[in-house]
């Protein structure tokens, strides 16, 4: 039928009608006046379509309307929406007005709403053809307030600082290289010993867990015993001797056919990004022969300190060829990659300076930190190590609270004032203290918040950005264990202190360069001689079968530090938003494709009983759901699980400080539809004392807010057990409920035994976003005096 506006006129009707013109219907040709024909084939009116309404939807979550065509038209028609989005032809969503042509494919888009059991609704117009999409949020969950709720946005990316990846060769580390003797040859103590993976050790490694390597402070040192002191400069290394050297060590690098030398370059693209540095001796300038391999007499750093040559010149200059002259400088160089980072020193002041307390030998902090700069200004000479960072002082136990905050004075607060300038990062390490002078001290928790809080609130303050920093040890050291052989037990603490602090840096990929787990392969060169017996080092990946079972087979294979890398060994992704209801649950969610992975670490010293919400999926189903749990017996073993089932239980038991990787496969891809940015903020000043009854005000500028979000004020605490954590806090005049849990163990008891001398933690405050401006002002009060409030970070998550 042909139409004439929107009235159906039969054919006949036309053909009488043109009659009355020149020629009658038939064959022949027709004459129809122009103006006729347009009004008589134009067909605007689609035939009918629905979008069918949805129900029980999460909160807050974009939702797409079924899949409808438009028919029945042979013009362009008009559309507009009212209350939501639409697509044509699987484009882009928009909200302006368009066309539709014949056979165009249209879908609608709603946000859900955010209140429980709330319908709403988008009103689609095509040529004044009125159609609606509803949907109906879920009924209000009853909820357990036993059971802690984890909310996962699977539709959310999740930014921190401009990142919204797992970064695996920032995370998942090993402390080596590639060409250490440890992998399979050379053993020393163990000479010829088999591993129970033979050649493929390393490879099976790092490729079969995605693992890459971290650190190295030991070939700066055997290389140095390959070089000459200059015959016309005492104390220095001859140029020539080191250039000759560096070059022979990458030429064989390339071109030795030995697996050693065969599996490196394998894996040298987990190389890429090496952390290197220097031990106190021999580069502490005071006298400690370095003993050449080629015969030549021994000799000494020089310990000269003028103008001319400041004090560590010679030691900075042998670390400047090194770097110059022993790795590839470009793609086409022979050698391995050259550092990324350089550490002048490793844990400088637990040696030079504490222990040699009251003794003549006593090395002021100062002198230490002037020089670092001394090393890093001769590092930088040389252009071909431009692109080297260089940082220190690799603190070994940053207790910035310790003596009422006079450790952070004394020590890394003068480091930063004296060599802050000059260094690209500051880098420290993280232990915990289990059975420490009959007290259990943790660094994982509260107070790993507080010293990264403080450490960046200053650098903060001092450079008007963050002091990038690198985490080069992480682990637990075992005093009760201290020169004892092997139990499970010690390879619990450090599996669990690793693991769970490497959750909480999750937290911080802006601002941590690298992350280190202190794992050595078999770390032969700590064994030691015991009252006759042979101790292996304590902290290792390979151990003898021996040490487990007490035979006399000395075949290496893992030791339990290898739960860690097999718990992390699928998580990647991009970061979605991910909440907990309990702050002694750690969470973080990453979604890769159709996979997304659910991080939960459980900080408390009793189990957890949680739920996981997936929210912001539709028409996407879930096939299969598998948990890897790394948890830990009544008698302190290490315990590694894996489970699958096809969905996901109502309810999840996690141990005590246990954590599990949640993996959830969905049928389609995951489809990341909304974004939200995390930034910090830092007040203007820090560390303020605590006078009873006495407000300290903090002042947060150019704070970026968009309409809706969430936003955590995070007060870092240092002062006595029984003093106050719970201060009257005020935002903009507007009084907020301070919260008297903090992350981990109340640093006053821990399980067994007492816990830290005094209390040093962040406390994390909600702040409801609408209370928040461009320019703000937080008043603090406690009702007792002592400590310091070391530190003030306002942590607000935006909607984009």
């Amino acid at each position: 039928m042909l139409t004439r506006g929107h009235a159906k006129i039969p054919l006949l009707a036309i053909c009488l009608s043109s009659m009355l013109s020149l020629v009658a219907c038939g064959g022949g040709s027709v004459s129809i006046d122009d103006e006729n024909k347009t009004e008589e084939t134009l067909d605007s009116t689609p035939d009918n379509f629905t979008f069918l309404a949805v129900k029980d939807i999460g909160l807050n979550t974009q939702v797409e309307s079924n899949l409808v065509v438009i028919k029945g038209i042979n013009t362009a028609i008009d559309i507009s929406i009212s209350g939501g989005e639409y697509s044509i032809n699987d484009g882009s969503y928009t909200s302006l007005a368009g066309k539709l042509n014949n056979g165009d494919s249209l879908r609608i888009r709603v946000s859900s709403a955010n209140t429980y059991q709330t319908e709403s609704v988008a009103t689609v117009s095509v040529n004044a053809v009125n159609k609606t999409f509803s949907v109906t949020t879920m009924a209000q969950p009853i909820v357990d307030n036993d059971i802690v709720q984890v909310n996962v946005k699977l539709n959310t990316k999740h930014s921190i600082g401009g990142i919204d990846k797992f970064e695996r060769k920032k995370y998942i580390n090993i402390h080596a290289s590639s060409l250490e003797n440890d992998w399979g040859q050379n053993d020393g103590h163990s000479l010829n010993a088999p591993n129970e993976l033979g050649e493929n050790l390393m490879l099976d490694f790092m490729q079969g867990y995605d693992v890459y390597f971290g650190r190295d402070t030991g070939s700066i040192g055997w290389n140095l015993r390959n070089v000459s002191e200059d015959a016309n400069r005492a104390g220095f290394v001859d140029e020539a001797s080191a250039s000759q050297r560096g070059g022979d060590v990458k030429w064989v690098y390339d071109k030795n056919s030995g697996y050693k030398y065969v599996n490196a370059r394998l894996v040298e693209d987990r190389m890429q990004d090496m952390i290197m540095g220097g031990q106190q001796h021999p580069y502490w300038p005071e006298g400690t022969l370095i003993n050449p391999v080629n015969g030549d007499p021994a000799w000494a750093f020089s310990q000269t300190d003028t103008a001319q040559e400041p004090f560590g010149t010679a030691t900075g200059h042998y670390m400047s060829q090194f770097l110059a002259k022993f790795f590839a400088l470009n793609d086409n160089d022979l050698g391995q990659a050259q550092p990324v980072y350089f550490e002048v020193m490793n844990e400088p002041l637990y040696d030079l300076t504490t222990d040699r307390e009251g003794q003549a030998n006593y090395v002021e902090p100062l002198k230490v930190f002037e020089f670092h700069n001394t090393v890093a200004a001769e590092i930088r000479k040389n252009a071909n190590n431009d692109n080297v960072m260089v940082g220190g002082y690799t603190i070994a136990f940053p207790d910035f609270d310790k003596d009422n905050f006079k450790r952070w004075e004394d020590r890394d607060k003068l480091f930063i004032d004296t060599a802050g300038d000059n260094m690209d990062f500051i880098s420290l390490h993280l232990y915990d203290f289990p059975t420490f002078q009959n007290s259990e001290r943790y660094r994982r928790g509260s107070n790993l918040e507080a010293t990264l809080d403080m450490l960046e609130h200053y650098t903060y303050l001092k450079y008007g950005a963050v002091k990038p920093m690198l985490i080069s040890e992480v682990g637990s050291s075992v005093h009760a264990r201290v020169n004892q052989a092997w139990t499970p037990q010690r390879d619990a603490e450090k599996v669990r202190s690793i693991t769970t602090m490497n959750t909480q840096f999750l937290q911080r990929p802006n601002t941590i360069l690298k992350v280190i787990p202190f794992i050595p392969v078999k770390a032969e060169w700590g064994r030691r001689n015991v009252n006759g017996n042979s101790i292996a080092y304590s902290s290792r990946l390979m151990m003898q079968q021996k040490e487990r079972d007490g035979s006399d087979d000395n075949t290496w294979v893992y030791s339990d530090h290898v739960y860690f890398y097999q718990l992390w060994s699928e998580v990647n992704g991009t970061r979605v938003d991910t909440s907990s209801s309990e702050v002694d649950l750690l969470t973080e969610s990453y979604v890769d494709g159709n996979t997304a992975y659910v991080v939960l670490t459980n900080l408390e010293f009793d189990d957890i009983k949680l739920a996981v919400n997936t929210l912001g999926l539709t028409n996407n189903d879930l096939q299969s759901v598998d948990f890897k749990l790394l948890s830990y017996s009544d008698n302190n073993e290490t315990q590694f699980t894996e489970q699958s089932a096809t969905e996901l239980p109502e309810n999840i038991e996690l141990p005590a400080e246990a954590t599990m990787i949640v993996k959830l496969v969905y049928a389609n891809d995951i489809n990341i539809t909304e974004s939200t940015t995390e930034q910090r903020y830092y007040a203007t000043s820090y560390q303020q004392e605590i006078v009873a009854n006495t407000s300290i005000n903090f002042a947060f500028n150019s704070v970026q807010l968009g309409t809706d979000g969430q936003a955590v004020l995070r007060l870092g605490i240092g002062r006595d057990h029984g003093k106050s954590l719970t201060p009257i806090v005020n935002i903009n005049g507007n009084s907020v409920k301070v919260p008297s849990d903090v992350q981990g163990y109340d640093q006053k008891q821990g399980k067994n035994s007492t816990g830290r001398p005094n209390f040093f933690g962040v406390v994390e405050i909600p702040v409801t976003y609408d209370q928040l401006q461009q320019n703000n002002t937080v008043t603090v009060e406690f009702s007792d005096t002592g400590g310091y409030v070391s530190s003030a970070v306002l942590q607000v998550l935006t909607a984009n």
